[in-house]
């Protein structure tokens, strides 16, 4: 215990150890002194001090800066690391801000194919607030999680409530562009394999008869979301009804074409929502404010608030 005690007496001070430490990060006494906001002099005084304590020179002086001695390179690593646990430790004492965090349940549909490829944007812009994502895919999902913003897809006469933004919409056939040269007339796109998603109010039958084509025959493939639906169309397996809104950046990216540009009025829309208690929450009125500036650029907005 007493050796302990003694060792502990023995131990230079810490200003001296912080300004070896830098020093030799920076193999420069005055970038050190600009990192620990003290003078240049401070801290090659403190330097010269762990050097006179140890007896060895630790960097030698050159015109243009500094270089590490054998000595200087062996204490680095203990140093480096005791200043690194020192400045954790300090962290768990210190008061932390924390991030506004904003709870945002909305289709896996939305979330995947235009939500994520455009939350860099959001990120960069509000730095500080913390986003959890809750994907859904049937509107009971929606009551399982108390969230700040909901998004949902569906029909618009089952909406319950005053949505704060909805999203117009239509439906359109897509397919890769290796599938479009088979098709040569409107009739011979049922040659093609055919993709509907269930559950939703529109199908094939429905969306060839609004757009004045003959029957079709019944679909090859039946999905249980949009989103499974858009990418069995980008892996060439036939051709998908879908939402021109969800396939946009792919069409726009050549991923998927329009072989027969019918489009068709949705029953169905995107609508976003706001909860009560959240409408005075400053980054919900970011998201609400950076997700109407994007979807407008897009001209799909049909309603919004003020």
């Amino acid at each position: 215990m007493g050796h302990f005690c003694q060792m502990n007496r023995a131990l230079p001070p810490l200003t001296w150890f912080r300004a070896f430490e830098a020093s030799a990060r920076h193999l420069s006494f005055t970038l050190a002194a600009g990192e620990l906001n003290v003078t240049q002099s401070a801290v090659s005084q403190h330097v010269r001090a762990l050097e006179q304590k140890f007896a060895v020179m630790l960097f030698e002086r050159k015109p243009r800066g500094l270089a590490l001695t054998e000595a200087g390179r062996r204490l680095l690593p203990y140093a480096a690391s005791a200043v690194d646990e020192l400045a954790k430790a300090t962290a768990m004492f210190l008061p932390r801000v924390h991030a506004e965090r904003l709870d945002i349940a909305c289709t896996t549909t939305f979330a995947v194919v235009w939500l994520v490829p455009r939350l860099e944007r959001f990120r960069r812009a509000n730095p500080d607030v913390t986003l959890r994502l809750l994907s859904t895919l049937w509107p009971d999902d929606y009551l399982t999680e108390k969230t700040d913003i909901q998004i949902r897809f569906g029909s618009r006469a089952l909406l319950n409530d005053e949505p704060a933004l909805t999203i117009e919409d239509n439906i359109i056939p897509v397919c890769t562009p290796d599938l479009a040269p088979s098709i040569d007339r409107t009739d011979s796109l049922w040659d093609l394999p055919m993709i509907e998603t269930i559950g939703a109010l529109y199908s094939w039958e429905r969306w060839s008869q609004e757009a004045g084509l003959p029957t079709p025959p019944a679909p090859k493939f039946v999905v249980d979301s949009m989103i499974l639906a858009k990418t069995m169309a980008e892996s060439g397996e036939g051709v998908a009804l879908a939402s021109r809104f969800i396939c946009r950046d792919s069409i726009s990216q050549g991923q998927l074409i329009v072989p027969i540009d019918r489009p068709v009025s949705s029953d169905d829309c995107f609508s976003v929502s706001l909860s009560e208690f959240t409408t005075e929450k400053p980054a919900a009125k970011a998201f609400y404010d950076w997700l109407l500036s994007e979807i407008g650029d897009e001209a799909f907005l049909v309603t919004a608030l003020d």
